[in-house]
Order: C-alpha cells, then sequence, then structure tokens
C-alpha cells in the first residue's frame, strides 16, 4: 500500500491571506437590532457590575448590601429545606400543627442554617449564596490555615447566638464586616 500526498486546494494559511481578500463582515440587519433591547438606561448594570463585568472589588457598604443578598439567598433555601422536612415529619408522625411543633421548626432551622454555614463554607469555601454573590469568607490564604474551620465555627456561632438579625443588621449600618472584625476572618468579594 502507497501512501501519496495530497496537495490543499488553496495552499494559503489564514495569517497569509492578502488583506484585499479577506472578508468585511456585514451590519446587522435593522430585524436583528430590533429585537434586543437599548441597555444604554441601565446604568444600575454597570455601576454594580452585574452585566458589565468586574469594576474593581466591592468594599463597604456595597459589600455588606451583596452580603444581606447572599444570606437572602442562603436564608430562602435553608426555609424550603425546612419545610419540606417539616412536612415529611407531619405527614409520618401525624400530628396537628401547634405553637410548640413551630418552636421546634425555629430551632431546627437555627440549627440547620448553623450547620450549612460551616460546611459549606469549610468544604466548598463559600454558602451557596455567596457563590452566588461572588463573596468568599476568608482569602484563599487564609483556607489553608489550620485555624480556618475554628474561625468558620466561631463566625458562625457568633451570629446565631446574636439572633442571626443583629450583627448582620450592625454590619449594614456600619458599612463594615463586624462579625469579621470580631472573629478574624472577613468576607471579600471577588469583583
Amino acid at each position: 500500500m502507497r501512501i501519496e500526498k495530497v496537495k490543499p486546494e488553496n495552499p494559503n494559511l489564514p495569517w497569509e491571506i492578502p488583506e484585499d481578500k479577506v472578508p468585511v463582515p456585514s451590519e446587522y440587519p435593522e430585524s436583528l437590532k430590533k429585537l434586543f433591547r437599548n441597555r444604554q438606561n441601565l446604568q444600575w448594570e454597570m455601576d454594580t457590575g452585574f452585566q458589565s463585568g468586574p469594576i474593581g472589588k466591592r468594599k463597604g457598604y456595597t459589600l455588606t448590601l451583596w452580603s444581606l443578598m447572599a444570606s437572602t439567598i442562603d436564608a430562602l433555601l435553608l426555609i424550603a429545606m425546612n419545610c419540606v422536612f417539616l412536612m415529611a415529619f407531619i405527614k409520618i408522625i401525624k400530628v396537628p400543627i401547634d405553637q410548640g411543633l413551630l418552636k421546634d421548626f425555629a430551632l431546627i432551622y437555627l440549627g440547620a442554617a448553623w450547620l450549612y454555614m460551616i460546611t459549606t463554607r469549610f468544604f466548598i469555601g463559600a454558602s451557596i449564596g455567596e457563590a452566588a454573590c461572588d463573596i468568599r469568607l476568608g482569602e484563599p490564604r487564609e483556607r489553608l490555615s489550620p485555624w480556618y474551620f475554628l474561625r468558620v465555627v466561631f463566625r458562625a456561632t457568633l451570629i446565631a447566638a446574636t439572633g442571626v438579625v443583629v450583627l448582620p443588621l450592625l454590619s449594614l449600618i456600619l458599612g463594615r464586616d463586624i462579625p469579621g472584625i470580631i472573629c478574624g476572618l472577613k468576607l471579600f468579594s471577588l469583583h
């Protein structure tokens, strides 16, 4: 069996195409332009880096507002998971809903939130809400520290012990990460 060399029909490589032969992209048709809205009036997208890419690291009030958004996402996830478990529990045990059950739900929610924040932050590096908002707890070099886990536990316990609302609200008012200052493990933004 004999193999023959085949010559290509066009021996010019793409970077060797003469300038007069380079195809010029045509303008988009007017009908295609009308499909997309005018984005010039959406200044908030540009300011927050939501659609336009990062503008710089978020700090101060901006970081605390994004942290509040991440906490809201995490809280809604936890409420949904607890409701599913509560419904399954009520169905299996067949207990009527009363005040004692609602108190138990609140305690289970608080315990689940505490465990959720510790495990996701330790194993993944951020909770689901923080990952969605591009926020991380501690810098990468801090996450490699043997004390990282204890600081995560201390921070989650501190927030849970103060009622879940007090320290985040104080952080929002002052524009600083108060739990991070206390426990030595601050939130930082990827953008």
